[in-house]
């Protein structure tokens, strides 16, 4: 059995995060004297903090390999972004296929080898790279789908993470508020003393049902549409280079592929001007 090192390295700072919390909470540890450069925040309980993220990193270490607990928190700059596909890109896709057709109808091989240069990296160079091997189209279908089908599924963990933070996060909430209560309980007969627990005990609550809803879910469905934005624009330049290996016309591939779009998103101007053609 192969120990990870990272899933050990996650649980060692996750777990130091939630003890520091606990024990700031109870009284145990002067957090702000031990973070003095945190002392302007003291208003926000960072302590209450650390042990809802604490317990949610922990948890994530243990259900889901440590990369894709990293690429969840990277993806928080996600909260403030776009995508970069949408009608007016996908438009400029079946141009952009289009002109490989024509490139491709005057000189096949040079052009396809060419193609495929311009795009390495990116999944248009792998489809041209299938052609060039000279697959059928069906072996290039069948090869590309998995290609679509595995980065899919790829994004999709580190959405599924986002999510078990999600529901996590309000539990370690309630965690939180347990050793708020405890504080204040041990304070009955000290009511000035009170105040704290009971904060910590609210505090802890209020961090873990906002990060679950105002950051974790949100975010989480919103990869998923990316992701699912990025497959459907994957199997639209698919469907092309397929079309073209097939030496389809590119009026056939222009129509073929406006299909797959909303009939508001095909161009209007390009539609009339083929008729007229």
């Amino acid at each position: 059995m192969k120990v990870s090192i990272t899933t050990i390295l996650g649980l060692i700072f996750s777990l130091a995060m939630l003890l520091t919390g606990i024990l700031s909470v109870t009284g145990r540890l002067e957090f702000y004297e031990l973070f003095p450069f945190l002392d302007n925040f003291r208003s926000f309980n960072l302590p209450s903090l650390l042990i809802v993220l604490g317990g949610v990193l922990n948890s994530m270490f243990i259900m889901y390999p440590g990369r894709y607990v990293g690429k969840a928190w990277v993806s928080l700059i996600h909260l403030v972004t776009q995508s970069k596909y949408g009608p007016s890109t996908l438009q400029g896709d079946i141009d952009q296929v289009i002109q490989w057709s024509e490139r491709i109808q005057e000189n096949k091989t040079r052009a396809s080898s060419e193609i495929q240069d311009e795009n390495e990296g990116e999944f248009a160079g792998y489809l041209f790279s299938l052609v060039n091997t000279k697959y059928s189209t069906e072996n290039i279908r069948n090869l590309s789908e998995n290609n679509i089908e595995e980065t899919y599924t790829r994004k999709m963990v580190t959405v599924n993470v986002l999510s078990s933070m999600g529901n996590s996060s309000p539990a370690f909430g309630m965690f939180g508020t347990l050793f708020g209560l405890i504080v204040m309980l041990g304070q009955l007969d000290n009511p000035a003393e009170m105040g704290p627990g009971l904060a910590a005990a609210l505090i802890t609550t209020l961090y873990g049902i906002s990060l679950a809803h105002l950051i974790f879910f949100p975010l989480s469905r919103k990869l998923k549409n990316l992701a699912q934005i990025e497959r459907f624009r994957d199997y639209l330049i698919m469907e092309g280079v397929l079309l073209i290996n097939d030496d389809q016309s590119s009026f056939f591939i222009e129509d073929k592929l406006n299909s797959f779009l909303h009939r508001e998103m095909s161009s209007d101007d390009d539609s009339g001007t083929k008729k007229a053609a």
